[in-house]
Parts: C-alpha cells; sequence; structure tokens
C-alpha cells in the first residue's frame, strides 16, 4: 500500500468501504472471509477484524452468527437536479428544503478571516454573518454547509429561516436578486470540525463544494464552503459535445459553443 499518515487498518477501511459504495460485494451473499480479504489487500488478518470492526461500527456491514458477514444495503443518496441555470437551482433548493432535514449549529457576526474576505472583495476584518448548518436525509446527515453573507444582510437572517429554507430562498424573500455564482469542487479528508456533524472517521474522504454568489450588481452576498459525503450524495451534470474549431469539447448543457 502507498504511505500515508492514515493508520492502516483506516485505510483499509476505506477501499472496502469505496468497494461496498460501488457494489463490489453482492447484498445476498456474504463477504470474504477475514484470511482471504488479507491475501487480497496485503494486510494481516487483525488489520482486517479493525476494518471489519469499523465497518460494522458505522452500520454497513453485518456479521450473521454461523453464516458471515453480509453488506447492508447502501443509504439512499440525494441526487441534485440534471439541469443548470439559477431557475433549475432554486426550484432544486426549493425541493430539496421539503424532502431534507437542516439543524443549525451556530451562527455568529463576527470579523471575517483574511481568506473568506479575500474570496468576498471585502477590507481585512470586515464584519460578516456566519452560519454552520448540518442537512440530513432520511434522519442521515450528508453535508456540512458553512456560510458567509455581508453584515447587513445576516442581521435580516432569522435564526428560524436557517433552519428551514435553503439560503437562495431567504435571499429571494428578502428582495436579492442573484445573478450568477462560481464554483469548484474538489476532496478533503475529514478533520475533527467536520467528522463529528457528518459522523464520519476522522480521515474519511469527502466532496468540497466552494460557491461565490452574486447578485446583479456584481456583489457578493454569500460564500458557501461546504462538505458531503460522498455515500450519501451525489453531485451530476449533463454535458453535451460541441464541435468546436480546434477540437471537440464538452460543455454543460445549454451552454453555447464559443464562435
Amino acid at each position: 500500500m502507498t504511505t500515508s499518515p492514515l493508520p492502516l487498518y483506516h485505510k483499509v477501511y476505506l477501499l472496502l468501504k469505496q468497494r461496498m459504495l460501488a457494489q463490489g460485494f453482492p447484498l445476498d451473499a456474504p463477504m470474504p472471509g477475514e484470511t482471504t480479504l488479507a491475501a487480497e489487500y496485503g494486510v494481516s488478518r487483525l488489520t482486517i477484524r479493525r476494518s471489519l470492526e469499523a465497518l460494522q461500527a458505522e452500520g454497513l456491514i453485518e456479521r450473521r452468527q454461523g453464516r458471515g458477514t453480509f453488506v447492508n444495503p447502501p443509504h439512499p443518496l440525494v441526487r441534485p437536479q440534471r439541469t443548470s441555470g439559477m431557475d433549475a437551482l432554486m426550484a432544486h433548493l426549493a425541493d430539496m428544503g421539503m424532502h431534507t432535514k437542516v439543524r443549525l449549529l451556530e451562527q455568529a457576526i463576527e470579523p471575517a478571516p483574511a481568506d473568506i474576505a479575500q474570496r468576498m472583495g471585502l477590507a481585512p476584518g470586515t464584519r460578516v454573518h456566519r452560519a454552520r448548518r448540518v442537512r440530513s436525509f432520511d434522519n442521515a446527515p450528508f453535508s456540512l454547509l458553512t456560510t458567509y453573507v455581508p453584515e447587513d444582510l445576516g442581521e435580516r437572517i432569522s435564526r428560524r429561516d436557517l433552519g428551514t429554507k435553503p439560503l437562495l430562498a431567504i435571499f429571494r424573500d428578502l428582495g436579492v436578486q442573484i445573478a450568477g455564482a462560481e464554483q469548484s469542487i474538489t476532496a478533503v479528508l475529514a478533520d475533527p470540525l467536520l467528522a463529528e456533524p457528518l459522523e464520519v472517521p476522522i480521515g474519511s474522504a469527502l466532496l468540497r463544494l466552494r460557491r461565490t454568489v452574486r447578485d446583479v450588481s456584481g456583489r457578493v452576498v454569500e460564500y458557501l464552503d461546504a462538505a458531503y459525503r460522498p455515500d450519501r450524495y451525489e453531485y451530476r451534470m449533463d454535458m453535451q459535445a460541441h464541435d468546436t474549431p480546434g477540437s471537440p469539447t464538452w460543455l454543460p448543457s445549454g451552454t453555447p459553443a464559443a464562435a
């Protein structure tokens, strides 16, 4: 195995979990035994045993006396719409708000950290409204959302709304006209601040989504830093091939190719 600061059993746990999510083990038959898995992954039986214990503690597998170890059915995924554009995003967020639950962990008005101030185009030390929320589906957390909003807007957002509505819906109610956003998606390992509210072991792989939202004047009205459990959330996008000058390219559906 490659070198990593993670304990060996935890690396094997992550590999087995990834294999389960990819349906690499049948649901109607026992998993291979500890000796077989140890040989396959090049580790000791003790390491495999600890990895299986971690999977069992998370409810991903079940030990059946005299029958072996079985994979539990996967948790249902939260799947965003396969559409693009602000209207579609608003429709999806409204639908998500009806089928998921939000728990507000904390909110405060405080000086923006240097990197957040820079991303929002604010002077260092400018006060912003910060909120941390956990969104759950089927009584299980799938995302941790940390949002930063200019102070004058944040003062108008109630604690009740933060626990019941997506932030874009709150903006709409406040009369803020959203024009667009820039967004990036990458991967991150769960540190203690992410692991606890998302109910995952420290070091687990997460999706990280960062979004900068602007109103019609070009002002940044929200910066979002979100972490998602990849076993409970799936990000999708429809693409179309365009025969552009030079070479064909992929673009999101509905996006015109450059002339």
